[in-house]
């Protein structure tokens, strides 16, 4: 359960809303609390202010009126209430008789606080007063020095200890059954926002190797959160189609070039079996064996150099395009001699740029073998190089008199190869420009080719940085 996804959303929401509720719960408890522990001590100053206007200062002294026998009523409940009247220290009156006088409190300021009342659990609070003076004639009332008094008023809190109590039970019922209804709405509401998700998720597993073409649908309608994933699983599964097409077609024409060396490899046996030969016929045949098996190897050397995908990911390097080319063009010098062709530079000189120089190696490599390979006997070979602030040009062109300029769109084409009349058609599988345009793609860049005045012309642009 807990891997779910609306189950962990839900538990955030719960969570939070938990949270949330508790902090909101004390929050008002302790408001209402506060208001009514001050309503009752508003009413407990009401009330000693009330007593106070039954004490008189009299020409004997200080009386009360409730202990004068003229029909008032007691004047406080015995049970829960207690009343004590101070002197300056002096106790003058502490009703009822039998109960602890309640003594003023100790701290400066403090009108209000708490105390036990007969073992229970009670509220004071001291009021001072001036009692009425009750005189027979005026001029002796006028020689009577006025005591402050203090009425010490206590009463218990079971009333207001029942009242803060079903508060408090209140607030946690409400609370408890208002989180719980928060968590089945979360539940509900969050199982409808997920829906999208759901729909995409049975979208994404309709998919199979068959059906790579189908893509999840209406993702401009799905929520923004779910756009950039859904748009990244569209974007995969176009890899993945355009792999599998190229893997179905790099099988299917691997198994085609491979049947005709394969074959001819079987019949120079078969032949040689059929009966008793001489050394000079074995011998022979097993060079024709050999050929074959080094064409083949020279086709499965190029078909593992087209699978080097990491080849065009290494860091950038110092390049000297004209040291590069003189040094691959001097590599192939034998055979540009039996063929007797010339090499000629243009514009290459100083070009020293910032690139990744293996995929740039792997080109160069198979455009100077197609040019020597494939030129006109007794011909030149023209090389140019230049570069900007962010590119980079290299152009080869060889003479090819014989090429059909209809065909110049499918030299880029895996395993094709120009009619035989080209010298090196028989040893070559048809795979470099292939793989020269693959890597110019995954670098950023592009390679053309043209005919140009009987010429076979590649023209290579990559970006680079100028050194």
């Amino acid at each position: 359960m807990i891997h779910s996804l609306r189950f962990r959303l839900v538990l955030i929401v719960g969570a939070t809303a938990c949270l949330l509720m508790a902090l909101v719960g004390l929050a008002v408890s302790f408001i209402f609390e506060l208001s009514l522990r001050s309503e009752f001590d508003s009413s407990l100053i009401e009330r000693a202010r009330s007593l106070s206007h039954l004490v008189e200062h009299e020409k004997h002294g200080i009386t009360f009126e409730w202990l004068e026998g003229v029909g008032l009523t007691t004047p406080i409940v015995e049970e829960r209430e207690s009343l004590a009247i101070w002197n300056r220290g002096e106790l003058l009156e502490v009703f009822p008789a039998t109960a602890s006088p309640i003594q003023p409190s100790q701290k400066p300021g403090e009108n209000a606080f708490n105390l036990n009342l007969n073992s229970k659990r009670a509220r004071a609070v001291a009021f001072p007063f001036t009692p009425r003076l009750v005189f027979e004639s005026e001029p002796e009332a006028a020689h009577v020095t006025r005591p402050v008094l203090t009425i010490m008023f206590a009463r218990t809190t079971r009333e207001l200890d029942a009242a803060i109590t079903t508060l408090r039970w209140t607030i946690l019922i409400v609370g408890t059954f208002g989180w719980g209804a928060t968590l089945a709405v979360m539940w509900f509401a969050i199982g409808i926002g997920l829906r999208p998700v759901q729909h995409a998720t049975r979208q994404i597993a309709s998919i199979v190797p068959g059906t790579l073409s189908e893509r999840i649908e209406q993702v401009d309608r799905q929520p923004n959160e779910l756009r950039p994933l859904l748009s990244t699983i569209n974007d995969l599964l176009t890899r993945l189609e355009q792999a599998f097409v190229r893997e179905r077609s790099f099988s299917s024409d691997v198994a085609h070039e491979l049947r005709t060396p394969l074959a001819g490899l079987r019949a120079q046996l078969d032949l040689s079996l059929s009966r008793e030969r001489s050394t000079q016929e074995y011998k022979k045949t097993i060079g024709q064996c050999l050929s074959i098996t080094e064409q083949t190897g020279e086709i499965v050397e190029s078909l593992l150099e087209t699978t080097r995908e990491s080849m065009a990911a290494s860091p950038p390097e110092h390049v000297d395009l004209h040291s590069l080319l003189n040094a691959l063009f001097i590599e192939r010098q034998q055979n540009m001699q039996s063929r007797k062709l010339q090499f000629k530079h243009r514009d290459c000189k100083d070009v020293s740029i910032l690139i990744q120089q293996r995929p740039l190696l792997v080109i160069l490599r198979n455009l100077v073998d197609n040019a020597v390979c494939y030129a006109d006997l007794d011909s030149t070979i023209e090389v140019s190089a230049e570069s900007s602030d962010n590119n980079c040009v290299v152009v080869i062109s060889n003479q090819a008199r014989t090429f059909l300029a209809n065909d110049i769109d499918k030299v880029f084409n895996r395993f094709w190869r120009a009619d035989s009349s080209r010298h090196e058609t028989g040893r070559h599988c048809g795979l470099g420009l292939s793989l020269c345009r693959r890597l110019a793609e995954q670098m950023g860049g592009s390679i053309q080719a043209s005919i140009v005045d009987q010429s076979f012309r590649i023209e290579l642009k990559l970006p680079c940085q100028s050194n």
